[in-house]
C-alpha cells in the first residue's frame, strides 16, 4: 500500500469476482437492516486468468465523512479505511482527519498487517480508535480517545441510499460530531467501494450538502461514464448518470510536476430526473478570501514511476448549486485523486 492517505489498489476468476462483491454486499446490507443488498455486478471488471484463489484478492475502501451544514464554522471529520487482501494476508490503512477553521489535522494514521481473512472488508478498531456497531451490524459510531482528547462521529437516521454501476454504495445520514461534551449536528456520508486488483481503479469523489436537506455525491468511476452523480433535496432523490467536471482554476504542485485543481464546475447535460440538470460551482474554501494559493486543502504527492507522480488531496469547498433556476449555497469535501 502506498504512503499517505492513498486508496488501496476463466471460471475461477469469475467466481472470485462474485465472491468479492457478494462479501461487500453482505456487509453493506447489514449497514441498514431495512435496505436490500446492492446488486452484485462484475461490470467493467477484468479479472486475470489464474489458479483458484482461497482468499479474496481484493481492494476495499470505506469512507465515513461527517460535515456541518448550518453551523457558523465549517467542520469536516473524514475517516478513511483502506484494505488490501490477498492469500499472503490483509494490509490495512486507517486515517482520521479533522478540518476546522480552514486547517487540516491528521489526528489518526495507522497501517498494519494481519493474517489472511475470508471477511477482509470488515473495518476493525485499532488503538485509540474504536467502533460501535448496532444489533443489525450497522455502524453507529466511530470513537477516538487519546489522553484528554475525545472525538466521536455519530451516524443517525438515514436520508438517502445510492448504488453505483459497480456495486459501490453511498449512504447519507443525519449525524453529529462530539468533541468532549460538545455535540455538533450535521450530515454523514458512509461510502463503500470494492474491486479486484486487476480492475479499473475508481478516482476522486465529492460530498456536498446544503439547505433544504440538500446532499450531492459526485464520483469518478474509473470507466465510462467518467463521472456520475446522485443527490436529494427535501424528500426528492435524483441521479445524473453522466456529469461533466471541469477545473476552473489550478495550482502547480511542484513535487508531483503536475497541476491540481482548486476550483471546479460540475454540469449535467440534462436528464436523470429533477428538472433535467444541475450546475455546481466549487472553490477551495479560503481561495475566495485570497488567504493562500491552496485555500483550505492539503495535497500529497504519492510514490510512482516516472517524472510525473500521482497526487491525492483533501479540500474543504464552498460554492453553489443551481437546480431548476434556484441557486443554493453548498459546502463539502473533495477527495481529489490523480494517477
Amino acid at each position: 500500500m502506498r504512503r499517505g492517505f492513498s486508496t488501496c489498489g476463466g471460471s475461477s476468476a469469475r467466481a472470485s469476482v462474485l465472491r468479492i462483491f457478494l462479501g461487500i454486499c453482505t456487509l453493506l446490507s447489514a449497514c441498514n437492516g431495512e435496505s436490500p443488498a446492492p446488486t452484485v455486478t462484475a461490470e467493467g471488471l477484468q479479472p486475470a486468468e489464474g489458479e483458484e484463489r482461497n482468499f479474496e484478492d481484493g481492494l476495499y475502501e470505506r469512507n465515513v465523512v461527517f460535515m456541518t451544514v448550518d453551523a457558523d464554522s465549517a467542520i469536516v471529520v473524514p475517516w478513511f479505511f483502506q484494505i488490501s487482501s490477498s492469500a499472503e494476508g490483509v494490509e490495512r490503512l486507517t486515517q482520521g482527519w479533522l478540518a476546522r477553521a480552514g486547517l487540516w489535522e491528521p489526528f489518526f494514521n495507522d497501517q498494519w498487517s494481519a493474517e489472511p481473512s475470508r471477511t477482509p472488508f470488515r473495518i476493525r478498531p485499532r488503538g485509540p480508535m474504536d467502533l460501535v456497531v448496532g444489533n443489525l451490524g450497522n455502524l453507529e459510531r466511530i470513537m477516538f480517545a487519546e489522553g484528554p482528547r475525545q472525538l466521536e462521529v455519530v451516524i443517525d437516521e438515514g436520508m438517502a441510499d445510492w448504488i453505483g454501476n459497480r456495486g459501490e454504495t453511498f449512504r447519507v445520514h443525519q449525524g453529529a460530531a462530539i468533541f468532549g461534551d460538545q455535540r455538533v449536528e450535521g450530515v454523514v456520508l458512509d461510502m463503500n467501494r470494492a474491486r479486484l486488483r486487476e480492475s479499473p481503479e475508481p478516482g476522486e469523489w465529492m460530498f456536498l450538502a446544503g439547505p433544504r436537506r440538500l446532499a450531492i455525491v459526485v464520483e469518478a468511476t474509473g470507466g465510462s461514464p467518467a463521472y456520475t452523480a446522485w443527490g436529494r433535496i427535501g424528500e426528492e432523490e435524483f441521479r445524473w448518470p453522466t456529469v461533466e467536471v471541469e477545473w476552473s482554476a489550478v495550482i502547480s504542485l511542484d513535487e508531483a510536476r503536475r497541476d491540481v485543481p482548486v476550483a471546479w464546475e460540475i454540469r449535467s447535460p440534462g436528464g436523470g430526473g429533477f428538472y433535467d440538470g444541475v450546475v455546481v460551482t466549487l472553490v477551495s474554501a479560503g481561495m475566495e478570501e485570497g488567504t493562500n494559493r491552496l485555500g483550505s486543502g492539503v495535497l500529497q504527492a504519492q510514490n510512482g514511476e516516472g517524472p510525473i507522480l500521482p497526487v491525492e488531496g483533501l479540500f474543504q469547498v464552498v460554492g453553489s448549486v443551481v437546480l431548476a433556476g434556484d441557486s443554493l449555497e453548498v459546502r463539502g469535501l473533495v477527495r481529489h485523486v490523480q494517477r
